[in-house]
């Protein structure tokens, strides 16, 4: 049974707490283009999606079913659209769905990277630190992000948000988190995966935020297409430098030139 609370039309998120370890919040916004993810006024994590999105009814149904299994009771605001339907009928497709992309991006630091490269897989954060790996999970704090997140590898999508999974090496790079994605970066390390092999495979955990994500680790065998890095392109003619905006352009679409001279480009990316 899901666990979950409409809250009223009125409600204020500035004006009551709620423990973190408790609750999490989800916002359907119509001004909202697409999604985004952080901490809420409230205090507990907040999920936002435009109820027009075509991944919405799934994405709010993904949300509850993780929270739920983590303990967390879900605060649902929707005031400007009813979710009611969603809620009573709605069940998500377990495996490929037709909004899936056939490929997901995890970008990492070129130190970081020799180290998945001798262990040829990637490791989540928590697996890494169990290992007395010291690993930074930067956004953890500023984000709210729940403290299982960091028991999972993360995947960001090749396109629109895809510059996020630049930004997060780049705030790493700086020892600071840095939201702006046009901000002078140094490319590291690039990677691009099968996500339509993952989730045929079983990998794919549903959290309603994120693109993609895999529990502890995931093996490049099978699984990595293609690494990406500076070297392998070019400053777009007229850019002074480097910004995670830039290199997610250029890297894409050297990516996606490669996989049709291999002649395994999914048709989507046609």
């Amino acid at each position: 049974m899901q666990n979950y609370i409409l809250l009223p039309a009125d409600w204020d998120e500035r004006r009551e707490p709620y423990d973190p370890a408790k609750f999490s919040l989800f916002k359907a916004d119509i001004k909202l283009q697409g999604y985004i993810m952080g901490k809420s006024p409230c205090g507990c994590y907040s999920m936002a999606v435009n109820p027009d999105d075509a991944t919405f009814a799934d994405r709010l149904i993904d949300f509850i079913r993780y929270e739920n299994a983590h303990g967390r009771c879900v605060l649902i605001f929707s005031p400007d659209s009813s979710v009611e339907d969603i809620l009573r009928h709605h069940v998500p497709v377990d495996g490929w769905r037709d909004t899936d992309a056939p490929y997901a991006v995890h970008s990492t630091t070129l130190t970081a990277y020799e180290n998945i490269c001798r262990d040829g897989c990637l490791k989540s954060a928590a697996r890494l630190r169990g290992e007395g790996k010291a690993q930074d999970a930067i956004g953890f704090l500023p984000l709210g992000e729940p403290a299982d997140y960091l028991e999972y590898v993360m995947f960001a999508p090749v396109d629109g948000w895809g510059s996020g999974s630049e930004i997060v090496v780049n705030s790493r790079l700086r020892g600071t988190v840095c939201y702006d994605p046009h901000a002078p970066y140094t490319p590291q390390a690039r990677m691009y995966f099968d996500a339509r092999k993952m989730i045929a495979d079983g990998l794919v955990v549903r959290d309603g935020a994120h693109t993609l994500k895999v529990y502890d680790a995931l093996p490049l065998e099978g699984y990595l297409l293609l690494t990406v890095f500076e070297k392998d392109v070019a400053l777009p003619e007229g850019d002074a430098y480097w910004t995670p905006t830039n290199f997610t352009k250029q890297a894409n679409e050297y990516f996606i030139k490669m996989q049709h001279e291999k002649g395994e480009a999914y048709e989507q990316c046609d």
